[in-house]
Formats: C-alpha cells, structure tokens, sequence
C-alpha cells in the first residue's frame, strides 16, 4: 500500500469509526461495521457491510425511515474524502451475527471473503 493509499485509509477507517459510533447507541441491533476497498479501483471496488445482532433487528432496520438517513449520512461523508458508491444497492450490504453464526460458525473473515 502506498503512502497516499494508507492515508486515504485511515480517513475512511476514521470516518466510518465515527459513523458507527454515532449509531451504535440509536439503532437497536446495530453492532458494528466494516469495510473493504482495493485503493487501485476505490469507487468499483467499496463496499461496507454494517452487522447487526440478530436477523430481526436488522429486518427492522431495513424497513425503518433511519435506513435511508444514515445511508444519505454516509454517502455525503464518503463524498468528503472523494469516496462515493456507485451501487448503494451492490457497495451497502447488510448482515447479521445470527447469519454468521448459523453459516459460518461466527467466523467473520471467511463470512466477508
């Protein structure tokens, strides 16, 4: 990683820490997020998947009003640091522990591969 691709980094991991930090408290079930990127090919190659507890939570989430206000939040906060998602649909993914321990015994890195 380069040294322009490692700062670049850090902003997105600082942004998106204070994101979920801001969320974590006020949407039930919302545990944490994380993210992937290929610095070579940011705007195809994003996408962030935000975990919550159980599939119900999220389900609840899904069909909330808050869903597209914290979408709408992140997306200006990535326009910030020259980051935008081509395919809210495709880049925004959505996942639950429930889902990770039923099909991958609670192992995340495989999970997000």
């Amino acid at each position: 990683m380069t040294k322009t691709e490692k700062k670049r980094d850090k902003q997105l991991r600082d942004l998106l820490t204070e994101i979920c930090d801001d969320h974590c408290k006020a949407i039930a079930g919302f545990c944490w997020l994380t993210h992937k990127i290929d610095w070579k090919s940011p705007q195809k190659s994003f996408t962030l998947t935000f975990v919550f507890t159980t599939d119900d939570e999220l389900e609840a989430y899904l069909a909330s009003d808050t869903r597209a206000l914290v979408e709408d939040e992140l997306v200006k906060a990535l326009k910030v640091i020259g980051l935008s998602p081509i395919n809210k649909t495709k880049q925004l993914v959505y996942d639950s522990e429930q889902q990770c321990q039923i099909h991958h015994r609670g192992n995340w890195a495989k999970r997000l591969k």
